[in-house]
C-alpha cells in the first residue's frame, strides 16, 4: 500500500484526495462504523465552512497561531474552501455575519459527494478498523473480520482530540504514540461553553438572537451575534 491514512474526519479525508489526486493508492481507516461523524454534527447547526472577510482579519482571528498558519490559509483560503464546496455541487451563501454555509444548511449532501469522489479516485475506505499502534514497519488494526497489518511507504495520522468520544474524538491514540517517544502537550478545549449572570432585563430575552454585538474577554474583541 501506498499511503495509510488513518481517521475518516474532515482532516483524514483531505489528506486522502489530495495523496489520490497525487497518484497514489491509499487506503482510508476509520475505527466507527461510518465516517465523518463529527462532520454531521456539526451540519446540525448548518456547517460554518469558513467566513468570507479580508485576509488580514481572517487570520487575525487565529491569534498568535496566524504567523505559522498564513502559509496554509494562503494556499487554500475561504475562496479556495468556497470553490471547493461547490466543486462538490453544493452551493453555499453568506450570512449577514460573514460566515459561509452550505445552501442545504446540512452536512450529509457534502458528505455523501465527498465520500463519493474519493471511492471515484481509488480511495479504499476500511470502516470499523481501530489502530493500535505499529509493530516494526506495520500498522496494527483491529478490525471486524480480526486483527490486521498494514504496511504503507506514507502513513497519515489524522486521529482528533479527545472532545466527543461518540463521535470518535476519544483520544485514545494519545498513549500509543506516547509509548513511542513522540512529545505529546495535553489536549485542551478551543473552544466552550460559559454561565452568565443575567441582569432581570436581559432575561426576558432568554433564547433570542442577539445582533451586531462585541463580546470582549481581556485584549480579544469578537463581533458578531449570538443567542
Amino acid at each position: 500500500m501506498a499511503a495509510l491514512v488513518v481517521g475518516a474526519g474532515p482532516a483524514g479525508l483531505m489528506a486522502a484526495e489530495m495523496l489520490a489526486a497525487a497518484g497514489h493508492a491509499v487506503l482510508l481507516a476509520e475505527a466507527k462504523p461510518s465516517v465523518g461523524r463529527k462532520l454531521l454534527m456539526a451540519g446540525k447547526s448548518g456547517l460554518n465552512l469558513t467566513k468570507a472577510e479580508p485576509a488580514e482579519r481572517f487570520l487575525a482571528a487565529y491569534g498568535e497561531a496566524a504567523a505559522w498558519l498564513a502559509p496554509m490559509i494562503g494556499a487554500f483560503g475561504p475562496e479556495q474552501v468556497q470553490d471547493w464546496t461547490r466543486g462538490l455541487g453544493q452551493a453555499v451563501f453568506t450570512g449577514s455575519t460573514g460566515r459561509v454555509f452550505p445552501a442545504a444548511m446540512k452536512a450529509s449532501p457534502l458528505l455523501r459527494a465527498w465520500a463519493g469522489r474519493l471511492a471515484g479516485a481509488g480511495v479504499a475506505f476500511r470502516t470499523g478498523w481501530r489502530w493500535q499502534g505499529w509493530d516494526r514497519d506495520a500498522a496494527l488494526f483491529t478490525t471486524p473480520g480480526g486483527p490486521v497489518r498494514v504496511v504503507a511507504a506514507v502513513s497519515v495520522l489524522a486521529l482528533g482530540g479527545a472532545s466527543w468520544a461518540r463521535l470518535g474524538a476519544d483520544g485514545a491514540w494519545a498513549p500509543l504514540l506516547a509509548a513511542e517517544g513522540v512529545g505529546l502537550a495535553p489536549f485542551r478545549p478551543a473552544n466552550m461553553g460559559f454561565r452568565v449572570d443575567w441582569s432581570a432585563p436581559m432575561q426576558r430575552h432568554f433564547g433570542t438572537p442577539v445582533k451586531g454585538a462585541a463580546l470582549r474577554a481581556g485584549g480579544v474583541v469578537s463581533r458578531g451575534e449570538f443567542v
